[in-house]
């Protein structure tokens, strides 16, 4: 990558306002260049619903359409890098510094494993789960219990607590 190319990236992750990682930025560049076959700086709009998909992101066609006319200002059926990484940043997933999250969560367990036992009954963990989101059913807090519990021990060590609480369970 040029220093022009890198440079462009930077620029753009701090245009949208959301502050996008190296990293991510890189992905955004791979996907870019793979979708710019004729490497002219830019990709036909037709291609950004794939580039969500491939993302994790289904749009409908309707949405898809709004998205693209918010971004594609000209009306040229193109996007440049630029435009691209501020569709796309409202897409990227934000990045969790993983070692300061473990120890967040670590502190949260620990509140409520009051007798240092390294463990919580599973009734416990369901009311920090209700505690959390109030509108998940019983019925889906058994299934996660029963999921996250495997052993059927009816308790809830760190690791299994670190597994629900930064999974999608909600999705």
């Amino acid at each position: 990558m040029s220093d022009t190319a890198s440079d462009a990236g930077s620029d753009a992750g701090s245009a949208t306002g959301k502050e996008l990682s190296k990293d991510q930025l890189k992905v955004l560049r791979d996907a870019f260049n793979a979708f710019d076959k004729e490497k002219t700086g830019s990709i036909p709009t037709d291609v950004v619903g794939t580039i969500l998909e491939l993302l994790g992101h289904k749009l409908s066609e309707e949405e898809l359409e709004e998205v693209i006319e918010e971004y594609d200002e000209d009306e040229s059926g193109q996007l440049e890098f630029e435009e691209f990484v501020a569709l796309a940043s409202n897409y990227v997933e934000p990045e969790e510094d993983y070692e300061a999250l473990r120890k967040e969560l670590r502190e949260v367990f620990m509140m409520y494993d009051k007798d240092a036992k390294g463990y919580l009954p599973v009734e416990e963990f369901k009311a920090i789960l209700r505690e959390l989101d109030g509108a998940v059913p019983e019925e889906e807090l058994d299934d996660i219990v029963d999921e996250i519990d495997a052993d059927g021990s009816g308790t809830v060590d760190f690791e299994e607590f670190m597994e629900v609480m930064t999974a999608d369970y909600y999705a």
